[in-house]
């Protein structure tokens, strides 16, 4: 899952459904829909074979668990297999049924019932029920618990926030059962249109479990393990290795073809090697050097796999309350004045595309090729702008210092490449300052700010348009106002009822944000993984907007990729 700073099938069902409203109400999971999940080719290895093996790199990190209620940034490999969210999402980027057979939303929008399938069993036997989320959910919130995520539901969930203070019990967070022991109801403080969105993270302890042993740490022993999700656990040995094999009592959607899989545990090294020497079965290529290795050999290119994860967002920002950065044509110069594909080409292909607007390619709402135009490379354009706004071919323009975030060399390259093509466009000169995260965002958050020129990026927390929009409202991160673009992010953002209006409103927010320069788009980051030619399945293929490989957020019960994704015969050839 993407943290902060780590979809039906078509483009208009994601926007309807990411969005929230009724969308699914009713929808019928049913064991029909279940057994249309299972995908496998006639070139599957036999059962024996079908083992994956990944690694998990114990360098400084605490394997404490394996769930994501018990703690999110201490999880070990392998985690978050042994129960399923509410909702998962496809490979289009469609909210769909995990657990949940379907929902609705009451007239005013604040509260949500979640139809829990009656047919999951634990391993135990018992069935999955709602209490199981209920107690969860208020475990998560439980001060004694300190939960290391619980940002994600504050302010969304009544009574969260107070829980997580101690100011209310347990019992007034707003969850509970239903009318039925699988209805599962959430209140919200304001109208919440994605909650089934933010419900890929719903996945559920084992509530007699969690109240026998305390915590969810009763899932990393094999002999108190409790499961409801398509595998259990086998071995747990943090200094060795995790293991992880098909669960024979699964009664859910996600049948496994992947019968067993190992993450062995290593202390820093190269994946990219462990890959090359065949110890993996795929791995995140990351560095320039091994981009370099992919892209000179063929074999290794057509295992090379490229798509958005966290929807990451790298842009040049103004402060438009000083000057000369009031002044839009100047704003405007600057954009025109960004060659993004050439950028791209000499640094970062083929991890990003050009962005010409916030929201990336695939998000709800995103709709970039219509708003391309706006911020597109125009030299002539920009030249002309300039002059009009007082700088004629850059006479005039002040001393100013563009301060950049970080010291990673790519985040370098990329400014001298911007602040290059400023002055070859419009002869204008900016200075490149690094400042570390604490410095860089001091600066920022200083009221006013003190960073007039910066380089920042932004990725998702959950999956709808006013979670990156929301960046721009007046009083956040940055110093532009805009009131018709607040009023927008804000009406349409609790908008339950209208889905295609909602949907309009985000798409005109970001409009305005384009035109008004108020952040110059140069590119989308995309991740790039290596997967091995005998993992097959149609969940590796291009998606509708052209990302490939496993998509956000990955390999787990919050995706179709478990009842698609298989090992071919191949894996011989290899092992």
């Amino acid at each position: 899952m993407a943290m902060r700073d780590s979809r039906f099938d078509r483009r208009q069902a994601m926007r309807g459904l990411a969005a929230g409203a009724a969308g699914l109400a009713g929808l019928s999971g049913g064991r029909a829909f279940a057994s249309s999940l299972h995908q496998v080719g006639s070139d599957a290895a036999t059962a024996d074979k079908q083992v994956m093996i990944t690694s998990w790199d114990g360098e400084g990190l605490k394997g404490e668990c394996m769930d994501l209620y018990e703690g999110v940034y201490n999880r070990a490999g392998l985690s978050d297999l042994f129960a399923e969210p509410l909702t998962r999402m496809t490979k289009d980027f469609g909210v769909i049924p995990g657990t949940a057979m379907g929902w609705e939303c009451s007239a005013d929008g604040k509260v949500w019932t979640f139809h829990i399938d009656p047919n999951l069993k634990w391993s135990d036997g018992s069935a999955v029920t709602a209490a199981d989320y209920v107690e969860t959910f208020r475990y998560s919130a439980d001060p004694k618990h300190a939960w290391d995520f619980t940002w994600y539901w504050n302010g969304i969930i009544k009574n969260y926030t107070e829980a997580t203070k101690g100011t209310v019990t347990l019992d007034q967070v707003g969850v509970r059962v239903g009318s039925v022991p699988t209805d599962f109801e959430v209140e919200t403080v304001d109208p919440v249109p994605y909650l089934p969105a933010m419900m890929l993270y719903s996945w559920p302890l084992n509530k007699v479990a969690l109240n026998k042993y305390g915590s969810g740490k009763y899932n990393i022993n094999v002999s108190t393990s409790v499961t409801s999700g398509p595998y259990y656990l086998a071995e747990w040995q943090p200094d060795r290795r995790f293991v992880v094999k098909a669960n024979p009592k699964y009664t859910g959607a996600l049948k496994p073809n992947i019968t067993s899989q190992i993450a062995n545990v290593v202390r820093g090294g190269s994946n990219f090697l462990r890959y090359q020497a065949n110890e993996v079965d795929s791995t995140e290529v990351t560095s320039p050097a091994e981009i370099a290795l992919v892209n000179a050999d063929p074999e290794l290119s057509r295992q090379f796999a490229t798509n958005p994860q966290d929807f990451r967002t790298y842009y040049l920002f103004f402060d438009v309350n000083t000057k000369p950065w009031d002044n839009l044509k100047l704003r405007q110069a600057l954009s025109k004045a960004v060659d993004r594909e050439g950028i791209i080409d000499a640094i970062l292909r083929p991890l990003a595309i050009p962005a010409y607007s916030w929201l990336a390619p695939g998000f709800p709402d995103a709709n970039q090729e219509a708003l391309k135009p706006i911020q597109t490379f125009d030299p002539a354009a920009a030249k002309r702008l300039l002059a009009e706004a007082g700088f004629p071919d850059g006479r005039g323009f002040p001393k100013t210092t563009l301060y950049i975030r970080g010291s990673a060399q790519v985040d370098k390259d990329v400014c001298q490449a911007l602040t290059a093509g400023f002055k070859q466009v419009l002869n204008i000169e900016l200075t490149l300052e690094n400042l570390d995260q604490p410095s860089f965002m001091a600066k920022l958050n200083a009221k006013p700010t003190e960073i007039a020129v910066g380089w920042l990026s932004y990725g998702m927390d959950y999956f709808d348009a006013t979670n990156m929009l929301g960046v721009w409202l007046s009083g956040g991160r940055h110093s532009w106002k805009n009131d018709e673009f607040d009023r927008l992010v804000k009406q349409g953002g609790i908008m339950t009822t209208e889905p295609a209006k909602r949907s309009e409103m985000m798409m005109q927010a970001e409009k305005i944000l384009v035109e008004d320069c108020v952040g110059l788009f140069v590119y989308h980051k995309l991740a790039g993984f290596l997967y091995k030619p005998y993992l097959k399945g149609e969940i590796l293929t291009a998606n509708s907007f052209g990302y490939t490989g496993l998509q956000w957020p990955g390999f787990g019960t919050a995706t179709l990729a478990i009842p698609q994704l298989y090992i071919s015969s191949d894996v011989t050839k290899f092992r």
